[in-house]
Formats: C-alpha cells, sequence, structure tokens
C-alpha cells in the first residue's frame, strides 16, 4: 500500500465506505467543511482513490494507526 502515505491511510479510515466510489463520494462531500489543508489532503487522496478499480479497493486493507503496530 505504499501509494498512500501515513495521513492519508488515516484520512481514508475516516471516510471509508463499502466502495471507492462511496469513499471518495464522502470525502468530496465533507470537504467545504473543512480547513484548506485538510482540503488538500482530501482531495490528493480522493484523486489517488480514483485511480483504482473497485476490486482494488475491495482488496486493501486501512488500518488507523495506532492498529498498524
Amino acid at each position: 500500500m505504499g501509494q498512500f502515505t501515513f495521513e492519508e491511510i488515516n484520512f481514508i479510515c475516516c471516510y471509508r465506505k463499502k466502495t471507492r466510489t462511496d469513499t471518495v463520494a464522502a470525502m468530496t462531500a465533507a470537504m467545504p467543511y473543512m480547513e484548506t489543508e485538510i482540503q488538500e489532503l482530501a482531495g490528493r487522496t480522493a484523486e489517488k482513490l480514483k485511480k483504482l478499480t473497485e476490486e482494488e479497493f475491495d482488496r486493501l486493507v486501512f488500518l488507523p494507526a495506532e492498529d498498524m503496530e
């Protein structure tokens, strides 16, 4: 899962839905309510997710940082 940074993984965990499409939609919907720096993180993360297929997304395991030990 080297394509995602530590921050991006944690961000995905906050907005993770059943599908990649729904996850991206949840992030995008929340962006107007985020501070600029977080909006940039959301945009960058959403763009990376859009490059995945649903099958690739389904195979990924996203664990929040505290569970990655």
